[in-house]
């Protein structure tokens, strides 16, 4: 689901040097990038000066080359990006069963100075590949490849080398690849010509490319460098902002930090743009000597299996917080005034979620974090008496409490949630895992921020409360719910995250992961990662379900992702996830170009995004779900984005907090899960909303306090709880909610613990259970509109329908994806046909990208297709 950025990635995508280029020059006032938030619209500022938050990310990588069953020969040229003696040739043949023929591999100087590679013909059979050539991996590792001398196989006869693929039996592909004995010598800045001669059956592509072996591996050169090539194109475009991978030396006690790879990685990015303003991705998994060293402070899961690093360990926090920040200093002293920011990835692709949290077997199970478990509960408690009471077993005690047994943590015993009153010790636990990975983030945030003096960007990823939903061990086991947290850090500027993979192709929403609104609040910006597929894209990467095939349909989908980003004051970064050139295209650049002029009118006078619709997530509430609860989060937490952003109305993403303290501005509020209030968070929660329309979804107010109480949600939500008996949460729209416009079914086809219908004075009851109970319910009253919703999910028929009794202005009336702020308005078509579009005012209505006039305001009509985008000014 999310772009894998393993340590391999890493060190197969480290750049080789070449020697910076006059315009790279370090300046002498000291580089400053920071977030400037005073407007309660974020901004890049460099030196002072609003600079648009778009970035290019890519990393050297394997261009790939077509082959077909017709034999061809092959030739390209390279400049070797770096020296080596023992440079090695690596061939990659993609993950397709089928037969490779290879034949007269040969390398050489183009101006004649000799043969790095002499031709390899393989006529001498299986001693003939041994002697030069070797593959990885081998033995039991290797699940999918073989290897073979088959004479006859070549060119005009000859013999040449078989390559055997076959399907793996568990579907995982190993890195099969075949690659030469290290010892080829390559100069830097030197051209050379590689030939070969090759047949494929079926058709593939195949990968070549030379690197110097090492920890990590550096890449010195392979066919075109669509690297430079589009951090060139972005540079044409206006974004000189560059993220890119780089490593982390980490040495063992007693040796010194070899900063070689790191520098080159920057060098070759400023080689292709000298004015780049580097953004590097710093990994932040210790290496296996620090493993092997610190056993009690590696994670470990509850099968046994043991990897990478707790971030509960306080020795792992010191150690890799002076290893960034060693590299930080090392960095600003070697390009500082070329830095803009440091990103520090860790734990699962990077992205500080538990690594493994999508798979079932749960962790937490280490030394270290029983010990950081143990210190949490007297920090929480206080005292064993105040432990004893909360758990219900008054000779426990913090010294001596134990982890929760996975079986327990896998159970649901009571349905979707866990109850404050018996399961107390696993809420503990959950939000203990919260803790620890915020905290983790802020203490390697902090390093960061000191190392760089102050001056530059820092960024993490965090705080996807909206979509994991879907963990199949519930909600918690992520450790993105404590976003207040790290929102509470002077440390970090930008938090940023994948566009959802959930709703993200043509015709979708491209929804946030995060409480982006409240982002923004706390003064930070969000930044959207775009590592959309494109119709240049290749590979099953996160996102790749949602594929398009021409250059129309990828800046369709592109222009909608930073359409929206411009009126939310989003950061974002288009990704060459897969490092062969998905941004490799004149023509997308063209794009990013013309949506200056969007960009540039929020640059130069910052707009805050006041949504008249606020989607509310209480981030403790969903800690609390059980495993199957996933489904009730899943379908009203991470698939209730898809209505949202149908309904015709721009909307925002909040926490629950933030409404509380009154500094949420809506017409309409959307409570996603406010199953679990105190006594003075409903009080705050009904003066901050006095007046407004709420919506109520699933458990409105069920806990309060020690336990459920359902009676407890009346004086919040107006509404009385009552028990269900349906078989299944699905709402079916009533005659009543029919005539009002709604025609969808939704909610759950499977039996659902707890599950609640309502009563209340006036009401309309607008859909219902299978056997008639009230699913959802409208009513009228003197502070406002209130609706209940017990069937998990939302449709786009129901939030229109909210909205228009909340007052909130439509754009459309009919399913369209919209994004709005100030006098720009976008429209992402959700299917084929005329959209209605209210401007809320008269007068022309402008193509903002073209200067073309589309209508006249307030009402025109606007023909659109599916997947279509449109920017409008008005």
């Amino acid at each position: 689901m999310i772009p894998c950025l393993r340590r391999s990635w890493f060190s197969c995508l480290l750049a080789a040097g070449l020697p910076l280029t006059p315009g790279s020059v370090l300046a002498q006032t000291p580089l400053t990038v920071r977030v400037d938030a005073t407007s309660g619209a974020p901004r890049w500022l460099v030196n002072g000066q609003p600079r648009r938050a778009r970035v290019f990310f890519g990393g050297p990588g394997l261009s790939p080359i077509a082959f077909s069953p017709t034999p061809q020969t092959v030739s390209f040229d390279f400049v070797a990006l770096g020296s080596s003696t023992n440079a090695t040739l690596h061939f990659r043949f993609g993950q397709v069963p089928g037969e490779v023929f290879l034949d007269d591999i040969q390398v050489a100087e183009v101006d004649g100075h000799g043969e790095v590679l002499r031709r390899c013909d393989f006529e001498g059979g299986e001693a003939s590949f041994e002697r030069d050539w070797t593959f990885w991996p081998q033995g039991a590792a290797n699940t999918v490849g073989s290897i073979a001398v088959a004479p006859g196989a070549g060119r005009d006869g000859s013999a040449a080398l078989r390559v055997t693929l076959k399907a793996p039996l568990d579907g995982h592909w190993p890195d099969f690849h075949v690659y030469h004995h290290p010892n080829l010598a390559l100069i830097e800045g030197h051209r050379y010509r590689v030939n070969l001669w090759v047949r494929a059956q079926p058709a593939r592509t195949l990968t070549l490319a030379f690197y110097q072996p090492g920890d990590p591996f550096i890449f010195l050169g392979g066919p075109e460098d669509c690297f430079g090539r589009q951090i060139a194109l972005a540079a044409k475009a206006g974004v000189d902002f560059v993220s890119f991978p780089i490593d982390l030396p980490w040495p063992a006690p007693g040796r010194q930090p070899d900063w070689h790879a790191a520098e080159l990685a920057c060098k070759v990015v400023l080689n292709a743009n000298p004015h780049a303003l580097l953004l590097p991705r710093v990994p932040m998994d210790p290496p296996d000597w620090w493993r092997q060293a610190n056993p009690d402070d590696v994670m470990q899961w509850e099968d046994g299996r043991r990897d990478k690093a707790s971030v509960a360990s306080p020795r792992y926090r010191q150690d890799v917080a002076r290893r960034v920040a060693a590299l930080v200093e090392h960095l600003e002293a070697r390009f500082g005034n070329q830095v803009a920011g440091y990103h520090p990835c860790g734990q699962n692709t990077g992205e500080w979620f538990y690594d493994r949290a999508w798979e079932s077997s749960l962790s937490g199970y280490s030394p270290a974090d029983l010990a950081a478990w143990r210190v949490w509960l007297k920090r929480h408690y206080g005292s064993d008496e105040s432990l004893g009471r909360a758990w219900g077993t008054p000779a426990a005690t913090c010294d001596q409490a134990r982890l929760p047994l996975p079986t327990v943590r896998h159970a649901s015993p009571g349905g979707a949630f866990r109850d404050p009153a018996r399961e107390r010790p696993l809420i503990d636990f959950a939000e203990f895992q919260q803790t620890a990975m915020a905290d983790c983030v802020c203490e390697l945030a902090h390093a960061v921020r000191t190392a760089s003096a102050g001056r530059k960007l820092v960024l993490f990823f965090y705080g996807y409360g909206f979509e994991f939903g879907a963990l199949p061990n519930g909600p918690a086991v992520a450790g993105h719910y404590a976003l207040r947290r790290v929102l509470d850090s002077p440390d970090v500027d930008v938090l940023c995250s994948p566009i959802s993979y959930f709703d993200r192709g043509p015709g979708g929403s491209a929804p946030a992961m995060s409480a982006a609104e409240s982002v923004a609040l706390a003064g930070k910006m969000w930044l959207n990662e775009d590592d959309t597929h494109t119709f240049l894209a290749t590979g099953d990467q996160p996102g790749s379900a949602d594929h398009v095939t021409s250059v129309e349909a990828t800046n369709a989908e592109l222009t909608r992702n930073v359409a929206q980003e411009a009126c939310r004051n989003f950061g974002t970064w288009w990704m060459d996830l897969g490092a062969t050139g998905w941004f490799n295209d004149e023509r997308f650049w063209a794009e990013m170009t013309r949506l200056n002029a969007v960009d540039s009118a929020f640059l130069a006078r910052p707009d805050p995004f006041q949504p008249e619709v606020a989607a509310v997530l209480d981030e403790r509430a969903v800690a609390r779900l059980t495993p199957e609860g996933s489904r009730v989060a899943n379908a009203g937490i991470y698939e209730a984005r898809a209505a949202l952003g149908r309904m015709g109305a721009p909307y925002g993403q909040y926490l629950l907090d933030d409404v509380l303290s009154g500094r949420v501005h809506a017409k309409l509020f959307v409570f996603l899960d406010a199953w679990s209030l105190s006594a003075a968070e409903r009080t705050q929660l009904a003066q901050a909303t006095a007046g407004q329309t709420c919506l109520w979804c699933y458990a409105p107010g069920l806990f309060d306090g020690q336990g459920a109480s359902p009676p407890a949600a009346e004086p919040l939500t107006g509404f009385r709880l009552q028990a269900a008996n349906a078989a299944v949460a699905r709402a079916k729209p009533t005659d009543t909610g029919a005539r009002l416009g709604l025609r969808q079914e939704f909610g759950l086809a499977q039996k659902t613990r707890p599950l609640f219908t309502a009563a209340a004075p006036d009401q309309e009851i607008l859909a219902v259970y299978p056997g008639g109970e009230a699913a959802v319910i409208r009513r009228r009253h003197a502070g406002g509109v209130s609706f209940f919703v017990g069937a998990p999910g939302l449709t786009s028929d129901l939030l229109r329908l909210a909205a228009l009794d909340a007052g909130v202005h439509l754009f459309t009336r009919t399913d369209c994806n919209v994004y709005a702020n100030g006098p720009f308005v976008a429209l992402h078509a959700a299917r084929d046909g005329a959209v209605e579009v209210d401007t809320g005012k008269a007068g022309e209505v402008l193509d903002a990208l073209t200067g073309q006039r589309v209508g006249r305001g307030p009402v025109f009509s606007l023909p659109l297709l599916r997947g279509e985008t449109r920017v409008l000014k008005y």
